[in-house]
Formats: C-alpha cells, structure tokens, sequence
C-alpha cells in the first residue's frame, strides 16, 4: 500500500467513527446529579438515577402488523410515556420515551 493510500484510508476510518458517534450517544445520557441511564433500563431504574422528571406524558401507541396479502391491521396499542429532564445549565434539555415499562429512546430538545 503507498503512503497516499494509507493516508486516505486512515481519514476515511476516523470520517466514519466521527459520522457515527451522534447515534452512540443518543443511547445514553448523563443526569444532573452525574449518574448515566441508558436504553433497556426500567421506570424505577432511571427514577432512581435521575429522580423525578419536570413533566410526563402518557399516551397511547397503536401497534399494526402487515398481513401476508400486503394489508395492515391494528393488532392493539401499547402505552408510551414520555419524560422531560432538565439537566442544568449549558446543557439540553432531554426527552425520555418508554414502552412497556423501559426506557427505548433518549433525545436532547434544541428548543424550549
């Protein structure tokens, strides 16, 4: 391998793991009082971490599924709750989603 090839295979390598990193971190989030959570935890776990959230919403999230003709059909819902953290100065605000009872999605709000 020459030096030019070695050179662009090392920047396209870091190019990638930079592109990456913004969906690894999403996975997991720091609280106010220091202690990580990540997706798979419970209710309580993250209760437990974090402590009470500003606001929470429940609601309820129809669950479909695709029939071997290429039709959908309602199968029943599932209850969706959603948490807002704040998590102090210099830092988003976070929006937790959990579905039967544990944690499936952490994002930062950019705007108020």
């Amino acid at each position: 391998m020459t030096m030019l090839r070695v050179r662009q295979w090392l920047s396209f390598s870091a190019f990638v793991a930079v592109a990456a990193w913004p969906a690894l971190a999403d996975d997991t989030m720091r609280c106010r009082n220091g202690r990580l959570i990540n997706t798979g935890m419970t209710v309580a776990e993250v209760s437990a971490r974090c402590g009470q959230p500003q606001s929470r919403a429940v609601e309820e999230i129809p669950v479909r599924a695709r029939l071997p003709n290429g039709s959908v059909v309602q199968t029943g819902t599932t209850q969706a709750e959603r948490w807002i953290y704040q998590r102090g100065q210099g830092q988003f605000d976070a929006q937790l989603t959990f579905e039967d009872d544990k944690l499936v999605r952490i994002d930062m709000l950019t705007e108020p």
